[in-house]
């Protein structure tokens, strides 16, 4: 029996479908999508949010891209040269790129991008610490100038995920990293559509009938990237039960997360199903923010670490799902070429008596540890409803805000005290392809006040990641690898609770859906 909508939240779907013009359901022409919280900007190199990153994947286009073998690929580029000494990467941009306003797309566009990238992104502070110049050679060829020779360069043009190197008008990019864009303006299979942009309900994407796909065929953020839609759709639907009803009743096509307890929902429905996302898999953190009390003080971290446990947040979170989530703290992820298991034991252990010792050692006076309660990513919301009392118990004073996840991932960039508007921990979900490699898993940087949220500071990380950046030899990297564990855990930039693998919804009449840590919807078409 379908289940009556929550008044309001049925409010605001109707509220996000009525922007889009009719309450009726998806035609052919249209693919509506309910992703994990609100579209609030359209800037992937403002913000590390994933859901940003997917919204930006349907208008931004990127010079290369990673493919299902995780290897980066041209996609804007024609392709490139690599000079015999290993020091000039000649790239040439591919015939018929234009932007969403009718310009073209040229070489100094994808030079000034690369350089707003580069200096948000870790990878791409990287890449420009051992570049001597970036140039435009003419309108359709870029030069990277090394100081040295450096095996990354194309892998880190070409990663998938945040901060995604998209492409975008020279002028656009001129914007501070920091600043997000106003008018944001891509190349790539869709464009935005900002006269019916609504944050809060709804942002709506046209197929741009001058893009180009490549020929090959798509695989992963690589290959053609065909849209088969006039229109996409994003509809902000804040209760999840109210966008599965949505879902089977054939009014949005796909959810980004379907909670392990709603899976029953689908029991005997034939228009829409659950698909298990195993590429999509994160390693659910808590972020730990240095700059403020209590968690300023090394001790209280330690004690954090030793308040938590896994197991209850993932059975909060998945229930009897046992297949869903894996008990696991190592920082490059379990089963991957880096994992390790040194230095988990305050991770994976609770000790009660541990961590009120390390307060008492460390002087807590009682500060209140500020929770910004997200409850429209219901995995989000099962967590900080486990994480409230095990702080408590442990001796921490909680002070909760109930919120969502657009606000928080806006919040997090505060360096203010809490008071001003700052911030102590939060919950996010970082995927495989960032996690697994140590150039771009953002907690073993120690970068400081250049590092993500968080500002965990390691000279001594920061000198590991450029000596793995650098070498050759795998058993020598694996080694550095497993002393950036060793000092992330000390540092306690973050605590890891466990690595979960989502289910997604989707209609049941939609093909060409691509297997991905990132959700893409070209190629997507309904068949009937």
């Amino acid at each position: 029996m379908k289940r009556p909508l929550k008044s309001l939240a049925a409010m605001a779907l109707a509220s996000a479908l009525l922007a889009a013009g009719t309450l009726s359901a998806a035609s052919q022409e249209t693919l509506r999508l309910r992703m994990n919280g609100d579209i609030n900007t359209m800037d992937p190199i403002a913000t590390t949010n994933f859901t940003i990153r997917n919204a930006a994947y349907l208008m931004y286009d990127t010079l290369f891209a990673m493919d299902s073998n995780y290897e980066a690929q041209p996609q804007m580029a024609e392709g490139y040269t690599l000079s015999d000494d290993g020091l000039t990467y000649t790239i040439t941009l591919r015939d018929g790129l234009k932007f969403h306003d009718g310009s073209p797309v040229t070489a100094a566009d994808a030079v000034a991008s690369l350089k707003r990238w580069g200096a948000a992104d870790g990878l791409g502070k990287t890449l420009f610490s051992k570049l001597d110049s970036i140039s435009a050679a003419d309108d359709k060829t870029v030069v990277l100038q090394m100081k040295e020779p450096w095996g990354q360069v194309i892998p880190a043009i070409g990663k998938i995920s945040s901060n995604v190197p998209v492409i975008m008008p020279a002028s656009m990019a001129a914007n501070d990293p920091s600043d997000p864009v106003t008018t944001p303006i891509g190349s790539g299979p869709y464009r935005l559509v900002p006269e019916e942009w609504v944050p809060g309900s709804i942002a709506v994407f046209e197929k741009f009938v001058d893009y180009v796909p490549r020929p090959e065929p798509a695989s992963m953020a690589a290959g053609g990237k065909v849209a088969h839609f006039d229109r996409v759709e994003l509809v902000y639907i804040p209760d999840t039960a109210t966008a599965i009803d949505a879902l089977i009743g054939g009014e949005i096509d796909w959810i980004e997360e379907v909670p392990a307890d709603m899976l029953a929902f689908f029991d005997g429905v034939d228009s829409a199903r659950p698909i298990a996302a195993r590429q999509s898999g994160n390693s659910m953190q808590l972020v730990v923010n240095h700059l403020n009390p209590p968690f300023d003080n090394p001790k209280i971290r330690q004690a954090l670490q030793w308040a938590l446990e896994q197991k209850p947040f993932l059975q909060a979170a998945y229930g009897n799902a046992t297949e869903r989530y894996l008990e696991c703290a190592a920082v490059f992820f379990c089963d991957t070429p880096f994992a390790s298991d040194a230095n988990t034991e305050a991770v994976l252990t609770r000790d009660l008596a541990k961590a009120k010792a390390l307060l008492e050692e460390g002087g807590y006076d009682g500060t209140p540890v500020l929770l910004m309660h997200v409850t429209d990513i219901p995995a989000h919301d099962a967590y900080y409803s486990v994480l409230k009392p095990m702080l408590e118990e442990a001796g921490f004073v909680v002070e909760e805000q109930i919120t969502d996840w657009a606000t928080v991932a806006t919040r997090r960039a505060s360096r203010e005290p809490v008071a001003d508007g700052g911030w102590n921990l939060f919950f996010t979900g970082w995927g495989f392809v960032d996690q697994s490699n140590p150039m771009t898993n953002v907690y073993v940087a120690g970068a400081c006040d250049e590092g993500w949220f968080g500002w965990a500071c390691s000279q001594e990380l920061q000198d590991l990641r450029k000596r793995f950046a650098d070498e050759a030899d795998p058993a020598v990297k694996k080694q550095l690898a497993e002393r950036m564990q060793v000092l992330t855990h000390d540092l306690v930039s973050y605590v890891p609770l466990g690595q979960s693998f989502p289910s997604q919804g989707l209609a049941d009449n939609l093909e060409g859906f691509i297997e991905s840590p990132v959700p893409f919807f070209w190629n997507v078409q309904r068949t009937r």
